[in-house]
């Protein structure tokens, strides 16, 4: 058995609209083949990423960031950016990924080894939620697996946005 190296995490709410666009993507992913080392995950709380994070080496995280406009660009995001870029992960919880992730650094300092990364895709503000998710934002979804995939398999690098 291969250890874990990758936890991939989806977060989002299925019953949201395009907030359910990160666990989309984990599931897309799950259709996938996927190299060695490499556990796919759907949370839809962030706090539960304090536990996921702990023990390996790379995390990619894959949520929805709120946009006035452009919804379905993809971000990559480094933990820092998420501190100081004007679009915000959305949050129907009361933890964000960014606190999700500083509470893991302070109650698992390894986890501060970790490579985390960040896949943001843009949405519109919701004004109400609704179980389907925007076309734009839709089409995303097969991008931003093939961009994990690359990735995964060491044909690309991480770029911070």
């Amino acid at each position: 058995m291969t250890a874990v190296r990758t936890r991939v995490i989806g977060i989002g709410q299925p019953a949201a609209g395009d907030d359910y666009v990160g666990i989309a993507v984990a599931r897309s992913l799950r259709e996938q083949p996927v190299p060695g080392g490499v556990e796919i995950h759907e949370i839809t709380d962030p706090a539960r990423l304090v536990e996921l994070l702990d023990g390996i080496r790379r995390a990619i995280l894959i949520d929805a960031l709120v946009s006035d406009n452009s919804p379905g660009n993809i971000m990559q995001l480094t933990p820092e950016d998420l501190a100081t870029h004007p679009l915000t992960p959305l949050s129907s919880h009361g933890t964000s990924v960014a606190d999700a992730i500083g509470l893991a650094h302070t109650l698992a300092p390894d986890t501060r080894d970790c490579y985390i990364r960040i896949f943001g895709i843009t949405i519109e503000p919701p004004d109400r939620y609704t179980r389907a998710m925007s076309a734009p934002v839709a089409a995303a979804v097969p991008r931003a697996v093939n961009l994990i995939l690359d990735l995964l398999e060491g044909s690309k690098t991480l770029v911070s946005a």
